[in-house]
């Protein structure tokens, strides 16, 4: 069946609207108000702001103030939580992705979707579906329906763990805690991007109306519903996302899973909850939409398809959600077929733009922007009132709907801090506030205390605020920015900070002169968590990479296909899409024959389940270059016979097409092209053909014979320019057929340095065992001429020597397994020589077969040897994936390439000698930093925290670097420094305030290191255990590791991660970085110390029976540091 789409049937016409507008949808279908859609708000009328002539031009203005605002807009000027470098569809030419997600409409912040709930007294009726406002729930404790509702939650509390991100009950959360990544085709996965800003719609709005476009003034807040108050005014709150009716009472979908191939189920959408339920008499059959991390369909879906049986024809009608289980790290999967393609596209579009709408509307909740609070306030009033006229006098909210509220906003903090905020506010009634109060009580909410002394430290005159010439020595002195040479940009940034809730009689001269416009303390604050302030160097916009491809480190994974254990466990292309959407540059596919002549990618006899590897190689080849433009490495290990690489080889060439690198761009050449020579292409890592087997030929064994392989008009090497090859989508030819392949038993492990020879061992992460039959079979396979050819640029070669004929050919690559590795690195000479062969070849480490649970080893180990691929398990988010993430981020980085420190490049040779007192001394460089640990903000309540628990967090800072003495594996890390500050420090921990601890800890940090540029400092948010003590056993609720070179410095807001890699939406760390230049100093050299030394250390050890190793997994789990730096309380 073709992957297109065909057009959606005609929607009939005879429903009638009911109701009032939910945004539009993201599908065509969806575009317009249709009869069978209910709608919940009104769309506003949008015309777009005219901006004034000034002094700076407009143009230049225009550009700045709307492309370049903290909030990214969309192109046609929606406004998204995430930064400007949004990746456009992968599969640019699917009819049926285009037609269900093309770029977003204006997308406004409006209304809640989470119905509201029957409340008490502050509320007033019960509306028809019996359900009020979040706020409503319990504004009235003296009415009898509270006790219902508490027995509610607490039922819910007993029948359904919370997730991480929950208030005492999901249903009336207002939105996500978590920033799903998005694969789909209507985006890629967001960047790292802090979206805890004010938007910039405020701003906008201001230099319309001084352009003379609106002179209507300003409404009060109301019920925002068509009927208006009594008091006449009258709020149009703009569009949520528009949901078909249908889907409110429900539609018949066939829902696959193996015990039950279909099962048609009545599934329903709850808007009201914000979740999807498919058997109401069963509390636990629904699925929450703020924990959907992907809607997979088209082509994406084809092997799940394959895998469950399901024919041609129902492809263009299967979907499948992924999302995250509250009690489970791992993602799972539901699958559903619609009857119709009306169906389908009714309910892709809906839980997407559903999706992002909660998401998008709950960072502006927390933000506190001001439109936003206006809209959820004027919402909730109209569902307490049931959209009636009332009185505006009749809008209040007492202390228990305030308390409910931060509930649901995810702010946790002590009841007597917040009562006294709710205080401050209530003017003229102690026990209730009015709207003007509410907005008072907001404002004293979003006062940011920890950045009142850095807004005084700036600003001369207080009252006045922060001119442009103090902004900009700010900038220029303390956050390290090149003001000089970009003057204009960052003029244009102060602007729109500073006009930000400005009155607007008082931003009016910013037209006529710079000099008097001044930034008061909200508006700086908001400044230090805009993404104007970001923490990470930025990534150039055209840079080239133009250094041979072994002289860069590359991001790289092992095992792609698997998305849980390596024993046991799911292989899926999911893997694939993933790593690639993380900005990996090298895949691994485990190639095993297939039972019906294809071949098939497992992880062999490790009872896991085949993929159809044409699937692999689509897949990959959709999603290569969403990223990066740089070169993608798929990493081949072949455990086929030679008629199915014969197959696979014709495969490749057919998908990848002229992304495919089948020979050298320049044969004079002997030596690797770099990564921007190489943009838009793909290269094969394979195991050379043996020189006795380049004339075989596939009627040796079993399977498709070679004549009756694929055709394609790549099947001859074609001589390649070196032009960049645009990146874009190449069409897909259809699955030949189904391969599944029966699980087998675990055996004997096999040395897996030798993947290019075909054998029928487990790949390199099991033990495996062979018959003497099977054995003797592998003797005679080997790998055929076309795919060995494929290895252009890595050719496997098998590890002999390091002075090998083999080692010395300019395209190859060795690949130890990380056991073997080690062994090679140990003795001094072999360790040179390790070295050396990788300043000008490549290698690959992977991990070793022992770690079934997919953990990491610590690539630091590797990285520092020089070695380009230090292949990780990606679906394993631990400190060896963090480290990972975090040298691969920021600036040019992002490109999937790190450029190696020059010693690793090259030898250098010191004209004059070394130095006095260097004789027999190895050079290091001195690192002094410090950081400056300030504050969290709004940190989520993990759900396994008792329900009369509190939150009383601290903040634990740990360092890494090439010479780390933590990992016991590492033999070769040198001498212990003893000036070096201890790896680990803690601040004090704050009682019972999760939304704005302030810690006020300084790290200083000293290092002596031989790569300067291999710098990690990881920061771990923890909970303590009785509010006082702190322990190794506290449980880790957020952390975040960055590269030091890749930190800006001076005032700057950190994001913060779960446990899963996920990024909190409103969840950061407020810090201050300080980072001296590095100085070199001369250290003795262990080699040539006294071997007396050792031998009485080892005389110790054993008398006393101590030892300086770690634990087995301590650098995996708790990285152990010997000392630690502590806050005083």
């Amino acid at each position: 069946m073709s992957s297109t789409t065909n057009p959606a049937r005609p929607r009939s016409k005879s429903h009638v609207t009911t109701g009032t507008p939910v945004v539009p949808g993201q599908g065509l279908a969806l575009r317009t108000t249709r009869p069978n859609y209910i709608q919940t708000t009104q769309q506003p009328n949008m015309q777009p702001p005219r901006l004034p002539s000034s002094a700076i031009s407009a143009p230049t203005l225009a550009s700045l103030l709307y492309n370049g605002s903290p909030s990214s807009m969309s192109p046609n000027g929606s406004t998204l939580p995430i930064s400007s470098s949004l990746q456009q569809s992968p599969d640019l030419f699917r009819d049926r992705d285009v037609e269900i997600f093309p770029p977003p409409p204006p997308l406004h912040l409006g209304d809640p979707i989470i119905a509201p709930r029957p409340s008490l007294n502050s509320i007033g009726p019960t509306t028809a579906n019996g359900s009020n406002g979040a706020m409503a729930d319990v504004m009235n404790p003296s009415s009898g329906g509270g006790v219902g509702l508490i027995r509610r939650f607490s039922n819910k509390f007993k029948a359904r763990r919370q997730s991480a991100a929950a208030p005492n009950s999901r249903d009336v959360s207002l939105g996500p805690g978590i920033l799903r990544r998005r694969s789909d085709s209507t985006n890629a996965a967001p960047p790292d991007a802090v979206i805890m800003t004010d938007s910039d719609e405020d701003v906008h709005e201001e230099v319309d109306e001084m352009a003379g476009g609106n002179d209507a003034p300003a409404r009060e807040p109301s019920s925002g519903s068509s009927a208006p108050s009594v008091a006449g005014s009258c709020h149009d709150a703009p569009e949520g996302p528009m949901v078909p009716r249908a889907l409110i009472k429900g539609t018949m979908l066939s829902k696959i899973s193996k015990k039950r191939k279909y099962k048609r189920m009545l599934f329903t959408l709850e808007s009201s909850a914000g979740k999807i339920v498919w058997d109401k008499g069963r509390s636990l059959k629904c699925l929450y939409i703020d924990d959907i991390k992907d809607i997979r369909i088209g082509s994406d879906t084809r092997q799940y398809r394959l895998d469950y049986g399901i024919s041609d024809s129902e492809e263009g009608r299967f979907f499948t959600i992924f999302y995250a289980s509250p009690n489970n790290s791992r993602s799972k999967q539901m699958h559903l077929i619609a009857d119709d393609e009306e169906t389908f596209t009714q309910w892709v579009t809906a839980l997407d733009s559903i999706s992002k709408h909660r998401e998008l509307h709950m960072a502006s909740l927390m933000a506190f922007n001001e439109s936003a609070v206006r809209r959820f306030w004027s919402a909730e009033m109209a569902k307490h009132f049931d959209n009636k006229p009332h009185a505006i006098a009749e809008e209040k909210i007492d202390f228990l709907g305030v308390e409910r509220v931060c509930r649901n906003l995810h702010i946790h903090m002590a009841q007597k801090d917040l009562k006294a905020r709710f205080a401050s506010a209530a003017t003229t009634n102690p026990n209730q506030l009015d709207y003007t109060e509410f907005q008072a009580f907001i404002r004293e909410m979003k006062k940011r205390k920890d950045v009142r002394p850095i807004y005084r430290s700036i600003a001369l005159d207080l009252a006045r605020g922060i001119t442009w010439t103090e902004f900009s020595a700010f900038l220029r002195d303390v956050q390290g920015e090149d003001v000089d040479n970009n003057l204009e940009y960052w003029a244009m940034r102060f602007i729109r900070h500073a006009l930000r809730n400005k009155p607007k009689e008082t931003s009016i001269p910013w037209l006529l002169n710079l000099d008097s416009i001044t930034m008061n303390e909200e508006a700086f604050a908001a400044y230090l968590v805009s993404k104007d302030n970001d923490h990470l160097q930025r990534a150039p916009v055209d840079h080239v990479l133009d250094r041979p491809v072994n002289e860069y480190f590359i991001s790289s994974s092992h095992n792609t296909y698997l998305i849980g254990r390596q024993v046991a466990d799911v292989s899926s292309v999911e893997g694939y899409i993933m790593t690639l959407l993380r900005g990996c540059r090298s895949v691994e596919v485990d190639c095993w024959d297939g039972s019906d002549g294809q071949p098939v990618v497992k992880h062999g006899r490790a009872l896991t389940n085949a993929i159809s590897f044409r699937e692999v190689i689509t897949t990959i080849n959709k999603y290569a270059f969403v990223i990066s433009r740089f070169p993608l490495w798929v990493s081949l290990e072949v455990h086929c016979n030679a008629a199915q690489q014969e197959i696979m080889a014709e495969t490749m060439k057919e998908i990848f097409g002229p992304r495919l690198v089948t020979s050298p761009l320049d044969p004079s050449e002997d030596k690797l092209p770099s990564p921007s020579e190489l943009k838009d292409r793909i290269l094969i890592k394979v195991k050379g053909t043996h020189p006795t087997h380049q004339q075989r030929n596939g009627n040796e064994v079993n399977g498709r014979r070679r004549g009756n392989s694929l055709t394609s008009p790549f099947s001859k090497p074609v001589a390649l320019d070196n032009g960049n090859i645009p990146a874009q989508y190449l069409a897909s030819s259809p699955l030949l057929g189904p391969a599944q392949q029966s699980r087998r038993v675990i055996g004997k492990r096999v040395d897996t340095i030798t993947e290019g020879e075909v054998h029928g061992a487990a790949s390199s992460s099991t033990s495996d065992c062979d018959t003497e039959e099977e054995s003797a079979k592998r003797k005679t396979s080997k790998i055929v001429k076309a795919l060995g050819d494929l290895g252009v640029y890595c050719s496997g070669v098998k590890f002999q020597s390091f002075d090998s004929l083999d080692c010395r050919k300019w395209n190859h690559i060795l690949s130890f397994m990380e056991g073997t590795f080690r062994k090679h690195s140990k003795a001094p000479e072999s360790k040179k020589k390790l070295v050396r062969h990788n300043m000008r070849y490549m290698m690959r480490v992977y991990p070793q077969y022992s770690r079934l649970a997919s953990d990491n080893f610590n690539p630091l180990m590797y990285w520092r040897k020089g070695v380009q691929m230090a292949a990780l398990n990606w679906q394993t988010f631990d400190l060896g994936m963090q480290l990972n993430q975090a040298m691969f981020a920021g600036g040019p980085d992002q490109s999937g390439y790190v450029l190696k420190p020059e010693s690793m490049r090259t030898i250098r040779i010191l004209p004059g000698g070394l130095p006095d007192g260097a004789d027999g001394k190895l050079e290091r460089q001195n690192m002094t930093f410090s950081i400056d640990i300030i504050s969290a903000q709004r940190l989520m309540r993990p759900a396994s925290l008792p329900p009369n628990r509190v939150i009383d967090p601290y903040v634990e800072m740990e360092v890494f670097h090439a010479n780390d003495k933590r990992d016991k594996h590492d033999s070769t890390n040198g001498m212990i420094i003893q000036t070096d500050t201890p790896g680990k420090f803690r601040t004090r921990v704050v009682k019972e305030n999760g939304f704005d601890p302030e810690f006020n800890c300084i790290a200083d940090c000293k290092v002596t290191t031989k790569y300067p540029e291999l710098v990690f400092v990881k920061f771990s948010v923890k909970l303590s255990s009785d509010g006082d003590n702190i322990s190794n056993r506290n449980p880790t609720v957020a952390t975040y590791t960055v590269k030091l070179s890749n930190l800006k410095q001076g005032y700057r807001t950190l994001p913060l991660w779960d446990s899963n890699g996920d990024q909190f939406l409103f969840s950061t760390l407020f810090c201050r970085i300080r980072i001296q230049p590095a100085t070199s100093i001369y250290i003795p050299n262990p080699e040539v110390v006294d071997s007396s030394v050792g031998k009485l250390k080892n005389m110790s050890k054993n008398v006393f029976n101590r030892s300086n190793t770690v634990s087995k997994n301590s650098f995996e789990k708790t990285s152990l540091d010997s000392g630690y730096a502590e806050s005083p309380s």
